[in-house]
């Protein structure tokens, strides 16, 4: 049972998402900027090669990795297992750059945090036309 006083009106919910729509536009612009200079890469006005910090990090744990397996194979020890690699490379990285480390890590976890609040947002325009539907039913 619902009294009066808890419905929301027509105008309200007009409000509500008009207030959704434009934070989802907010966000995906936010989201769209971010991945682009994630992940960017290109030549600079100087001629050098720019790269995104998810390249810069990636870049990083696989020279790491390649430096792993060659040493192994140098001291003519057995190699570890790729996934062991792996996980001694970005060891390595976060040790060696952490700086890095922060900010692939933060990008990452932002980038994850706009898709779900868009998500959310999307979820929860639905919900409010689910409510006009009916309010015009």
């Amino acid at each position: 049972m619902t009294d009066a006083t808890s419905l929301r009106s027509g105008a309200e919910i007009m409000r509500d998402l008009d207030d959704a729509a434009r934070e989802i536009q907010a966000a995906g612009v936010e989201l769209s900027r971010l991945i682009t200079t994630f992940g960017e890469a290109f030549i600079g006005s100087d001629g050098a090669i720019k790269e995104g910090t998810k390249l810069r990090y990636e870049i990083a744990v696989k020279d790491e990795i390649a430096r792993l397996y060659e040493s192994a194979l140098t001291e003519e020890r057995r190699v570890p297992p790729e996934d062991v690699r792996s996980a001694l490379a970005e060891r390595a990285v976060r040790a060696k750059d952490p700086t890095l480390y922060a900010e692939y890590n933060a990008s990452k976890t932002r980038i994850e945090a706009l898709r779900l609040f868009i998500s959310g947002r999307k979820a929860v325009i639905s919900a409010y036309q689910s409510l006009r539907k009916g309010e015009a039913a």
